[in-house]
């Protein structure tokens, strides 16, 4: 889960940003809340977050000199700012702190929404940013240490790049591997979201093509058949257990047409959902 810190001086919006949005459908937690800038500093020291969301004017310390802080501690933490139409001033030298994320008042859910999304999506890109250059640090000292070895034992230089080359290739498997797992593992926690091929990809800042033929090829089935098939699964559960209308299930699986729904219930279950309900329950 990414944390998240609120700050602001009036409690009823740091109230309001907390029921605004689903922060754990977003995959994130509301950690603290603070209501200055002086206050907000101890709060982030206290809970390490991810994610701050700041008023820029506030007592004591307003949000840009609490930003200013943090980030001369090289914080990698991703703002965003709250602002009114007066700011204009404050929207500049928030820019040149390097925030280009803002949210005018009153807050709009979507807006709001929008924004922590593309701080999670910084946050994951710087991530794999340093995982991939400890990885090609990693493998670099690795093929070193193994050139090394080869020329010792006396092996050609050939036999050393075959080596180096088995290791690559048994490396990007493990790599795909890895992204295919996490991917199901995304769709099995968001079916009932709008989940996309394009937007899986970029989520996982892959291309959509590639994502496309890496799925097909190391599952044996499409993107799109796998996000169907999760949840049909999930709907026949709901279908068998549960009292929910034909629509509710339709909706709490990812398909927000009811008539759509029945069709492909049908086609892949035989069965019209209607007639798949269990008529006794235990």
């Amino acid at each position: 889960m990414y944390k998240v810190v609120l700050i602001d001086d009036e409690n009823k919006i740091t109230r309001g940003l907390k029921q605004i949005i689903n922060w754990t459908q977003l995959g994130c937690v509301v950690a603290g809340v603070a209501y200055n800038g002086k206050m907000g500093l101890q709060v982030v020291d206290e809970t390490q977050p991810d994610i701050v969301i700041t008023d820029i004017k506030m007592p004591y310390m307003d949000g840009l000199e609490m930003i200013e802080v943090l980030k001369s501690k090289s914080s990698p933490i991703k703002f965003i700012v709250l602002s009114g139409y007066s700011d204009f001033p404050y929207m500049q030298k928030s820019i040149k702190l390097g925030i280009n994320n803002f949210i005018l008042k009153p807050v709009d859910e979507q807006e709001l929404e929008n924004s922590v999304l593309d701080a999670i999506m910084s946050i994951e890109t710087s991530r794999r940013e340093l995982e991939t250059i400890a990885s090609l640090q990693t493998r670099s000292n690795m093929y070193a240490e193994l050139i090394n070895k080869q020329v010792l034992s006396g092996a050609s230089s050939e036999d050393a790049n075959q080596a180096i080359l088995a290791d690559f290739r048994e490396q990007q498997i493990n790599q795909q591997a890895s992204m295919i797992h996490n991917i199901k593992k995304y769709i099995d926690e968001h079916y009932a979201e709008n989940i996309s091929l394009v937007s899986a990809a970029e989520r996982f800042f892959i291309n959509p093509s590639y994502l496309s033929q890496l799925f097909k090829k190391k599952t044996d089935d499409t993107f799109l058949n796998y996000v169907t098939k999760i949840r049909l699964e999930k709907a026949k559960r709901l279908l068998q257990e549960t009292d929910l209308k034909v629509y509710e299930i339709s909706s709490q699986v990812g398909y927000k047409d009811p008539k759509y729904f029945s069709k492909i219930f049908e086609k892949h279950a035989g069965v019209k959902p209607s007639d798949y309900k269990s008529p006794v329950r235990s």
